[in-house]
């Protein structure tokens, strides 16, 4: 609706204020979708770069933009199988759901063996909704490692207790979305 948005209901800078930084969050989360830790962010520079390549001197779409995250888009983020962001983008840049996230996670250390439980809930969202949430660990020497990705679909809680490796320091704490990388509320 753009700037039809704006009444005095709503404010007058409705727009703006809504939409430049939703749209500064969608990228913090492709960015944090595709980066990983033998590349880091080389291939949301490459998605950039590319989009800026393909479309200089024209106008581009949402649409135009999510061809290019297609493109570049990383194994992780196939979670509709068909090598599309339809999942990501009718949710976040299309959609107005917000999931609401409740975490639990604890690293049980055993002789020289570690354990990992988490709990993981969404809420507030329909059934179809799935997201990849980053499940972090914050060691006490200050140092945070990203273990990977909780894949949750719809209003629904996971529970999981794993073997960890050896780790190179205590764990402070588990958490997840330690980058905010991923637009939600806490429950």
């Amino acid at each position: 609706m753009g700037v039809r948005l704006s009444s005095p209901k709503t404010g007058w800078n409705i727009y703006q204020d809504l939409v430049y930084p939703k749209g500064a969050y969608i990228l913090h989360m492709i960015r944090l979708m595709m980066w990983s830790p033998k590349d880091g962010d080389a291939r949301f520079r490459a998605t950039m770069h590319d989009f800026v390549d393909t479309y200089k001197f024209q106008a581009a779409t949402t649409e135009d933009f999510k061809a290019i995250v297609e493109k570049h888009m990383s194994p992780g983020m196939n979670l509709g199988g068909n090598g599309r962001m339809d999942w990501f983008f009718n949710q976040y840049v299309y959609g107005t759901e917000l999931p609401a996230y409740h975490f639990e996670g604890q690293v049980t250390a055993k002789d020289d063996q570690n354990s990992l439980s988490i709990k993981l809930t969404q809420s507030g969202v329909s059934p179809d909704f799935r997201m990849p949430v980053p499940l972090y660990l914050e060691f006490a020497n200050g140092k945070v490692l990203r273990l990977g990705e909780i894949i949750i679909t719809g209003n629904e809680t996971i529970e999981h207790t794993v073997a960890l490796p050896k780790l190179p320091a205590p764990v402070k704490r588990v958490l997840i979305n330690y980058y905010d990388d991923v637009l939600c509320t806490y429950d």
